[in-house]
């Protein structure tokens, strides 16, 4: 009997088939998958077909389900042997020259779900680096392309759900010896006049932003996976070159009708040296995508750790605007905000911080440089400036491409926790066309219902998105906000910012960066309770409605506090209001109210 080991460098489809639970339950006592390699970090043609890998990203797409032999017979025309072998985790039969598969008895078909999922959009690059530096396997970038020195004679025995409904086991069956051909493909790719471009293929949300694509095919049905989930998947790689659509062999148009167009069959299978297939083993869902974070989540530990971190953060926000320490409070609120409860059309948690009043004038990039600090404390994040041009030609909503059918990804298309920053302060005088109307129409009603619209041509359909915004502009956004605060810069900073960033690239050490970053993700994570015992929120609800009989204490302004004392509460290490939570909610409140009451002089 063979001797298993936790030797996964070496465990192939069919060992696995073997005993299949004994794996998976060896699988689930690694202290970590670092010993599994993680094709974000290396490139895919450094390793065999079949071998086991990682990959974590976002699911970007769900093709329809396509049918594969579980079983099949295997017939040597030298030996007369006849095995069995299995179809699962693999796409190719690799049998030998002399053998043939039995298409007419004892074959056994199944179905699985693919779905393209890409990496990560708007990964910060720190946390890509600390992936890099766990998983890179540098003795890999001397080995040969693996990808090209396959012998055996490979067989793909599967089709789609929709070409085989009426016959499930008529498997389409095409064979292909698979020698250098990998090399031609990747130039057919890049060149522009084919029928799609190597840009389309991969599909990414975020233009210009360096990502990775897979295939990824699901065998088990009750992942109940949803587009835009982050995931990551053990599986086996699948990167034989005659998967590609450029190789499938030409049908007579008399005989067989075409029911793909070319474009579709080469989107659906694109070169696997460009968007490798991985047949998942284990698909594990992502509540983060923090590399810093452990394994378990302690509450209590978050929570004590909690005032040290705040305390750095609000000082070194303070320092970058300008010395508002009060635009500083809501910053690291809305850094630390996500969704946590869904009612009807509204999305609790919500938190989009309209900032104004930057000085532009002075300094015409502060916005960006504003950002390019923020996004060394996130996991995920976007700047996108919004100008006339931008708004005018950028797609920001996925769009069902009937022709390829596959969806065509939008920039909003991004996974829960995303930080979008929309730089106004870039927009300049011009006409918007119905394109960009119709994208300041999206990103209001993103902001307004955390819901993103997609759309599939003849409807439309809205999904779940849990996205921050923050809107920097000089005047009031034109685009809504749950809370607008004015910057009120103080004249000695304002003198000497540049002076400021560089002394607060200085400050933020590795050490204090990396306990803000654990900070900003742990509190998402924060279980937070609503004790009953609320009575001084209760007592002062009552006395506000009674202060001002012209203008009301409404329940929405109600609302408004109680989602920012809540995330007070968090930034300040407490899982439950507490009164003096309250009070700090309450000032902060009045203090912003007022500035927007007494508007503040435009900074120079």
């Amino acid at each position: 009997m063979h001797d298993f080991s936790y030797d996964f460098d070496s465990v192939t489809p069919d060992l696995w088939m073997s005993d299949e639970d004994n794996w998976k339950n060896k699988l689930s006592k690694l202290t970590n998958w670092y010993q599994i390699p993680l094709l974000n970090s290396n490139a895919s043609h450094n390793f065999s077909d079949g071998r086991l890998v990682r990959f974590r990203g976002m699911v970007q797409d769900m093709h329809n389900p396509e049918f594969y032999f579980e079983k099949f017979e295997v017939y040597n025309a030298s030996t007369n042997e006849v095995k069995v072998k299995s179809g699962k985790y693999c796409d190719t039969a690799h049998i030998l020259e002399n053998e043939k598969i039995n298409y007419t008895e004892n074959l056994k078909s199944a179905q699985r779900q693919a779905m393209v999922v890409v990496s990560l959009p708007g990964l910060s690059e720190w946390a890509q680096e600390i992936e890099d530096s766990r998983n890179h396997l540098k003795h890999l970038n001397d080995q040969p392309n693996t990808t090209k020195r396959l012998s055996l004679t490979n067989t793909k025995f599967k089709r789609s759900y929709d070409e085989a409904e009426g016959d499930p086991e008529a498997m389409e069956v095409v064979d292909n010896v698979c020698g250098n051909k990998e090399l031609k493909t990747v130039e057919k790719v890049e060149e522009g006049n084919n029928v799609v471009s190597r840009e389309h293929l991969l599909n990414f949300p975020l233009p210009d932003v360096p990502s990775k694509s897979c295939i990824v095919k699901i065998y088990d049905e009750s992942e109940n996976l949803k587009l835009n989930d982050m995931i990551e998947v053990i599986g086996f790689l699948s990167v034989d070159p005659s998967l590609s659509g450029e190789f499938r062999p030409e049908n007579n148009s008399f005989l067989e009708p075409e029911s793909e167009t070319e474009a579709e069959i080469i989107t659906h299978n694109p070169p696997p040296s460009l968007v490798p297939r991985i047949h998942a083993v284990v698909v594990k869902k992502l509540e983060h995508c923090n590399p810093l974070l452990k394994e378990t989540f302690d509450q209590a530990k978050v929570l004590e750790e909690a005032s040290s971190a705040r305390e750095h953060l609000l000082k070194a926000l303070t320092e970058l605007l300008l010395g508002d320490e009060l635009a500083a409070e809501y910053l690291i609120c809305h850094l630390i905000a996500s969704v946590y409860l869904r009612q009807d059309t509204l999305a609790l948690g919500q938190f989009c911080l309209n900032i104004s009043n930057l000085p532009t004038k002075k300094y015409p990039n502060y916005a960006k440089q504003l950002y390019d600090i923020i996004k060394q404390f996130v996991t995920k994040s976007y700047y996108l400036p919004l100008t006339i041009d931008n708004l005018n030609t950028m797609t920001l909503l996925p769009k069902k491409d009937y022709d390829c059918n596959r969806l065509t990804s939008g920039i909003l298309q991004l996974s829960k926790h995303t930080h979008l920053v929309l730089d106004e302060t870039k927009m300049e005088q011009g006409r918007l066309d119905s394109t960009g109307v119709g994208n300041i129409t999206a990103l209001g009603n993103m902001i307004t219902t955390q819901k993103v619209e997609y759309d599939f041509k003849y409807y439309k359909m809205e999904f779940d998105a849990d996205i921050k915004v923050l809107l920097l502009s000089e005047g009031k956004s034109l685009l809504p906000s749950d809370y607008h605060i004015p910057l009120k810069p103080e004249e000695s900073s304002l003198e000497i910012f540049d002076a400021i960033v560089e002394a607060a690239t200085y400050y933020l050490k590795e050490e204090i960066m990396n306990t803000i970053r654990k900070y900003l993700t742990n509190l998402k994570l924060v279980k937070y309770t609503v004790t009953e015992d609320l009575k001084f929120v209760e007592d002062d609800f009552i006395e506000l409605r009674k202060a001002d009989t012209e203008n009301p204490f409404s329940a929405d302004d109600l609302h408004r506090h109680l989602v920012l004392a809540r995330l007070v509460s968090l930034s300040h290490g407490r899982d439950t209001l507490t009164e003096h939570c309250w009070d700090i909610t309450r000032n902060m409140e009045n203090k912003r109210l007022e500035r927007l009451k007494n508007r503040i002089t435009p900074t120079l």
